[in-house]
């Protein structure tokens, strides 16, 4: 489990890089090199972001003291 937060944690940082990148200059530098928005590579990839964000988010949760609260 711990292999699969890391790779998932990489794989949401660098999508929250290109969506920063996305914002400041109007250009998604992965579109070229997926193939444009609709192309099925493009999909899996924001797909696999998208997953990864719900991973991260769960194991966070799951995470005891994560949230701040001492367990007793």
């Amino acid at each position: 489990m711990r292999i699969l937060n890391i790779v998932s944690l990489a794989v949401l940082v660098l999508g929250g890089l290109n969506w920063g990148f996305v914002a400041i200059s109007g250009f998604d530098p992965l579109l070229p090199i997926l193939g444009g928005y609709s192309s099925p590579f493009a999909r899996v990839f924001y797909g696999i972001v998208g997953l990864s964000a719900i991973w991260v988010f769960y194991a966070y949760l799951m995470t005891p003291g994560s949230d701040g609260i001492e367990e007793k």
